[in-house]
């Protein structure tokens, strides 16, 4: 009769796990009464099966920020004033999981570096191989800016200040430095132009930024905020356009600070819009271009992973199998008690030898049940622990 596992577990296709979500979930920092929480959710198996992704709350309002294709969702939940926790949903293909985040006291303001207001550059910072705009202010005019090394190209190298006191040169960097001479009829500073090697250019049009790269068909990740910390991110795929990459992104209002970055957790070649923050002057085109200020970044808390799919659902598959290993082990138990119950109303004594026969119809009919049973319920344990773990 023992037989019957091992007939069973050898005719059974191969074993393996139900799917698994192939959905990440990750927020940048913890959750605050009365701010913004930024998260995304991110794919991390096939892009071609079809999720159906949907991050809800009954807490708190949770808006979509922005969508790529095969990557995942960048999400803004608005957490409520007074929260002390925030219950989310997380439903799939796979079903609905949900989590539990508990809400940090308050908000801790970011410190932001200061921002020099002599010489700033329209793209926030230089990026190696792309021609950018630098934008000088300085306290006479005409001014110049030289090139320190070969490197730097400026054009052109000599300007006038305009009504509002300002000179725009162009300028394209071959290296991994900019160091430049502002150089007035009085003064001569040695400046370093910030400069991110692989980065992204951020050119601000108030109400969108677009973002310029040398890698076409990269992904640029965009954030910004307000003085107290972030308030928004997005991502976009840079498409090829005069032998650049270039992508356009809208920006909500009130935004004050933004960066980009390739690196998905914004913490390698982050590139910050920097625009010093002065007095408007409206005469001029250079003027109205720098009337609007951008701060600098703040420190940014880290990228935390809240829900991990695959992860998950290797823990309840694993939990899975041992369920099932139990409920095989218990029928085995149990069928090799009945199978010694029968031997023994058969009349089994000290050994085989001793076997003596038995009359009786009631015995006959019992000892055939008990077979029975045992048979079945040894089977049937069998197929249980195949059909459960290899069922989708």
């Amino acid at each position: 009769m023992s037989a019957a596992v091992f007939a069973v577990l050898a005719v059974a296709p191969p074993l393996g796990p139900r799917p698994a979500s192939v959905h990440r979930l990750e927020s940048l920092g913890d959750p605050a009464p009365g701010r913004p929480w930024l998260l995304r959710a991110l794919r991390t198996g096939d892009s071609s099966r079809p999720t159906g992704l949907r991050v809800t709350s009954p807490d708190a309002r949770v808006e979509s920020l922005a969508t790529l294709a095969g990557r995942g969702e960048w999400l803004r939940v608005l957490v409520p004033a007074g929260s002390t926790a925030l219950r989310l949903r997380i439903a799939d293909v796979t079903g609905v999981h949900p989590l539990l985040v508990p809400v940090a006291s308050g908000a801790t303001p970011g410190v932001a570096a200061p921002v020099d207001a002599r010489v700033s550059v329209v793209e926030g910072v230089l990026v190696p191989e792309l021609d950018g705009e630098v934008i000088v202010r300085p306290a006479d005019g005409p001014v110049e800016l030289l090139a320190v090394t070969d490197q730097i190209a400026v054009e052109p190298t000599r300007r006038a200040l305009d009504d509002c006191g300002l000179a725009s040169f162009r300028v394209r960097v071959s290296g991994l430095g900019a160091p430049v001479s502002l150089v007035t009829a009085t003064h001569r500073d040695e400046l370093r132009l910030p400069l991110v090697g692989g980065g992204i250019a951020v050119r601000d049009d108030g109400a969108s930024v677009l973002l310029r790269a040398t890698n076409p068909g990269a992904t640029a990740h965009v954030l910004g905020g307000d003085r107290v910390g972030p308030t928004w991110w997005s991502a976009a795929t840079l498409g090829a356009e005069a032998d650049e990459g270039r992508a356009r992104v809208a920006v909500p209002p009130g935004t004050l600070w933004v960066e980009a970055s390739h690196n998905a957790d914004l913490t390698d070649a982050v590139s910050p819009l920097l625009r010093p923050a002065s007095p408007p002057c409206l005469a001029t085109p250079l003027g109205q271009r720098m009337a609007r200020g951008r701060l600098a970044p703040p420190e940014l808390p880290p990228v935390r992973v809240r829900w991990n799919g695959p992860a998950e659902g290797a823990r309840l598959a694993a939990a899975r199998l041992q369920r099932m290993t139990a409920l095989c082990v218990v029928g085995v138990a149990v069928s090799v008690a009945l199978e010694a119950a029968l031997l023994l109303g058969a009349g089994l004594g000290r050994g085989p030898a001793a076997l003596t026969p038995f009359a009786g119809d009631g015995r006959t009919r019992l000892g055939v049940l008990v077979a029975g049973i045992s048979t079945l319920l040894l089977m049937g344990a069998a197929m249980v622990l195949a059909v459960q773990l290899r069922s989708p």
